[in-house]
């Protein structure tokens, strides 16, 4: 019979005690441990292929009764929505739910899903950061937790999310239709699937008018970051329209414009995409793409309790609004 590797060998690989080791397990390394002492043990324990003895144990019986849920900020309103949705079918299936928020940093992702793995939950629905890390999620899928990814595309896993790029594409084309001409675009971060697809789709509107964008900027998907991206291109741009990523951007860019004396949508119009539920309250009211985040949320959690290996996509529409309106030709 194989012997399954020890805390005590991982920290005998990496020069550690087994204290420390089981610190950066538990994810109690954030303080008074270098980065090199913590990347030692990671090594060590993707080099012996360690599985926390949690885990191990749970091989051995049944599945927790757990459904996780990785997200990469859950003060994104959108986030938040798709969240309830998998709560709402892991309740009705008799299971309890676990939310953790990787705060969009790649390597608090990898280490949740360590976490995750020692706690055995029955499975994991991810949205990433951007492309997970590879061996974590394999040492998941060998002691058999199952993981689905929602909103973001992650090669070879199972996925649900949103057709962004027609939206995208559609939603240019409302603005194109009312007549705006010069449109920056502020796109979310560029190694983002979703951000990504949204920009192709602006991009592919526009390419069909033999037109092109004022300009293009990647930016976090944050109020914060797209506010001070759209004080930066009015600025230094002439033009009628920004369309922003999401709607957290797109408020963001209104308060820019608000600031530098530009009237949405009299100077400017603004448009969004995601139409989280306090959208329709902002005045003036949001123009923007729905995207189901509650349905995504239920639908990944089906797959993950079904089994699916099926990937999905979902349809969205545009929801017209105030933020942008007819201008005349030109």
């Amino acid at each position: 019979m194989i012997r399954q590797p020890t805390i005590r060998q991982v920290a005998a690989l990496a020069g550690v005690s087994p204290s420390t080791v089981s610190r950066v397990l538990n994810g109690n390394d954030g303080q008074h441990m270098r980065p090199a002492t913590r990347d030692r043990v990671l090594a060590a324990i993707h080099e012996l292929d360690y599985t926390p003895q949690r885990a191990a144990r749970s091989l051995r019986r049944q599945h927790s009764q757990v459904l996780a849920i990785l997200l990469p900020d859950i003060s994104n309103p959108f986030f938040a929505l798709l969240a309830r949705g998998v709560e709402a079918v892991a309740f009705d299936a008799g299971c309890s739910t676990l939310i953790c928020d990787s705060d969009n940093l790649v390597p608090k992702e990898t280490r949740y899903l360590s976490l995750l793995l020692a706690e055995r939950v029955q499975g994991v629905v991810l949205v990433p950061v951007a492309q997970p890390d590879r061996d974590a999620i394999d040492r998941l899928a060998r002691c058999g937790v199952r993981v689905v990814v929602a909103d973001r595309e992650v090669r070879g896993l199972p996925t649900i999310s949103a057709d962004n790029r027609a939206g995208s594409r559609m939603l240019t084309e409302h603005l194109l239709e009312l007549g705006y001409r010069q449109i920056a675009y502020i796109a979310g971060p560029s190694d983002v699937s979703t951000a990504n697809d949204r920009l192709a789709g602006f991009l592919d509107a526009l390419r069909a008018r033999n037109m092109s964008p004022v300009c293009v900027s990647h930016s976090p998907y944050t109020y914060e970051s797209a506010y001070a991206t759209a004080k930066a291109i009015l600025a230094r741009s002439v033009l009628d329209a920004i369309v922003a990523a999401n709607d957290l951007m797109a408020v963001g860019v209104m308060r820019a414009a608000e600031e530098l004396g530009r009237a949405v949508p009299d100077d400017l119009g603004v448009a969004g995409f995601d139409h989280v539920p306090w959208a329709a309250f902002v005045r003036p009211r949001l123009t923007t793409v729905e995207v189901p985040a509650r349905h995504m949320g239920t639908e990944a959690a089906r797959m993950l309790l079904e089994g699916s290996v099926e990937s999905l996509l979902l349809p969205v529409r545009i929801i017209p609004g105030e933020t942008c309106s007819r201008r005349s030709m030109r």
